[in-house]
């Protein structure tokens, strides 16, 4: 109240007391001029009113608060609101780093927000510079700029483009082998508000126990297809084989020939040299006949003991023919010693041929009996020899008495 009468008086000085002056020495004239009494009337009424509104007014910024006052009392009932939002963005924080998954959140600009502990350790984020606010076009360049994704080395645009196209609409996680090795899965979740939440989950042991799984089942199969003492296919190889070749042969109508190969009098290379030795006799007959045996789809395997076989599909007899002479004289070149053998002073083999027309009226078995027919018709003609399957030979031999 004293604020605002001393305010009342200083405008009643200041302003209209020099009109009030005027008229009181008007007044102590004989004859007051009219003028002056109605000026010196006007001032004073003036007075009164400036005074009565500077009153009202001094009462009325009594009570209004200046707004410094005001400012503070808005932040002290703020402030509890702003401390539990702290508290909340705190909260947040704690949760995305305890997620065992890289978690970058971008707004529905494309500009990254925020990005965990996990997510911290990869690249763009673990660049060093200051990512927050950045889009991801420009993270995605950044890795470009390195050659941080080999997928688009060489294409960089054409990547970036197809990335960004599909930007949030990754309804299946994509994998990807970062820069230092580790497998990773990306999932894209788009929130209503138009926020995309990026995760990458570390893939690194799964990839690689699958990938441990994968060599280990093609050790396997490498192991129950493959002769253990020759490094060749195996019976059950070959069997497997025969099939589908006749199967295909079949639909196109082609020929398909069969080598039967069995080693001259093995039983006494054995008895003289050693079972030991025998093994490395089996080898390097094995080595020899897939040097002979170069064409693609030929497959050399070891039948059963000392006996070998060659499955040549789209081969006639002719060609057949001249692969089981070039097996023959390549065995004999080798000259590995067989002094225990009544046919030569080194080891020879004994060949049957055979060769059909794949038809599915026919059955692969008896290709095999051909063949098999034609290796015994060369050892009982006296071994160290080539026979082709024919049943003339075969009616003519039948009386002889089995080759030992």
């Amino acid at each position: 109240m004293l604020k605002g009468v001393t305010l009342a008086a200083w405008l009643v000085l200041v302003c209209l007391g020099p009109l009030a002056l005027i008229a009181i020495g008007g007044w102590g004239m004989e004859r007051p001029a009219p003028w002056l009494v109605v000026l010196g009337l006007a001032g004073i009424a003036g007075s009164l009113v400036m005074a009565w509104m500077s009153m009202r007014t001094g009462r009325w910024l009594e009570q209004t608060p200046d707004a410094a006052g005001q400012a503070q009392r808005l932040q002290q009932e703020t402030e509890p609101l702003r401390h539990q939002l702290r508290a909340a963005e705190q909260r947040l924080r704690e949760v995305i780093d305890a997620v065992p998954a890289g978690v970058a959140i971008y707004d529905n600009q494309d500009r990254l927000l925020a990005f965990n502990q996990e997510v911290a350790r990869q690249y763009p984020y673990s660049s060093g510079q200051a990512v927050i606010g950045e889009t991801y076009e420009t993270l995605m360049r950044r890795e470009l700029a390195e050659g941080r994704i080999a997928d688009a080395v060489g294409r960089e645009e054409e990547w970036l483009a197809l990335r960004l196209a599909g930007r949030g609409a990754l309804d299946t996680p994509m994998l990807r082998q970062s820069d230092d090795g580790h497998w990773v899965h990306f999932y894209e979740i788009r929130t209503p508000s138009g926020y995309l939440v990026m995760s990458r989950l570390d893939m690194t042991p799964m990839v690689e126990k699958g990938l441990a799984l994968e060599r280990a089942n093609e050790q396997l199969l490498r192991l129950s297809t493959t002769d253990g003492l020759t490094g060749i296919a195996n019976r059950r190889m070959f069997d497997q084989t025969l099939q589908t070749e006749w199967q295909r042969c079949a639909r196109s109508r082609a020929s398909l020939s069969l080598l039967m190969i069995d080693i001259d009098h093995f039983k006494h290379y054995n008895e003289h040299y050693g079972h030991q030795t025998g093994d490395e006799c089996l080898r390097q007959v094995a080595r020899i006949l897939v040097m002979c045996a170069k064409r693609s789809g030929e497959l050399v395997a070891r039948h059963g003991g000392e006996e070998y076989a060659i499955l040549l599909p789209g081969t006639d007899l002719q060609e057949a023919m001249a692969i089981a002479q070039r097996c023959l004289q390549q065995v004999h070149a080798a000259r590995i010693p067989h002094e225990d053998s009544p046919v030569d002073p080194s080891l020879t083999v004994s060949i049957g041929v055979a060769s059909m027309v794949a038809s599915p009226r026919e059955s692969r078995s008896t290709l095999l009996l051909q063949a098999d027919s034609a290796l015994y018709c060369a050892k009982k003609a006296g071994r160290n020899r080539v026979e082709s399957y024919d049943p003339a030979t075969v009616s003519a031999l039948a009386s002889r008495p089995a080759p030992l």
